[in-house]
């Protein structure tokens, strides 16, 4: 017996290899992205954690500690000390007496074969004035 197209429902074997393949890509391209993005998660709560917990005499090695502190935590194992001592400025606000500590760098994460996933991270978190100014 022949049934009418109307009565039928369903989906077609190329609509459903569509979405299957559309939502396989997305999954790849998650798996592959939420790596980076919770490292940036983890760096960004260090900072504010260390900004929180800093007083006007805190110095830099004293924030680099703190902070590389909460790496090994957060299982963040990207810089040695040395490194992030470097990448880490602590500067004189414009137009006010109290300090601001900002960190920028570059992750990077393969994606497919060559191509790379690129995530420039750029962070400023004020401090406490110093005393010694």
């Amino acid at each position: 017996m022949h049934t009418p197209r109307r009565d039928q429902s369903g989906v077609s074997l190329s609509g459903l290899l569509f979405w299957a393949v559309l939502l396989g890509f997305s999954a790849l391209i998650g798996m592959k992205l939420f790596p980076l993005f919770n490292e940036k998660y983890q760096v960004d709560q260090a900072l504010k954690t260390a900004a929180a917990q800093a007083t006007s005499t805190t110095s830099k090695a004293d924030l680099v500690k703190g902070i590389l502190r909460q790496f090994e935590v957060s299982d963040i194992d990207r810089w040695d000390d040395a490194d992030f001592y470097r990448l880490l400025k602590v500067t004189k606000a414009p137009n006010s007496n109290k300090r601001v500590m900002s960190l920028e760098y570059e992750l990077r994460g393969p994606f497919l074969g060559d191509l790379d996933i690129v995530l420039k991270y750029k962070r400023f978190e004020p401090l406490p004035a110093s005393e010694l100014e």
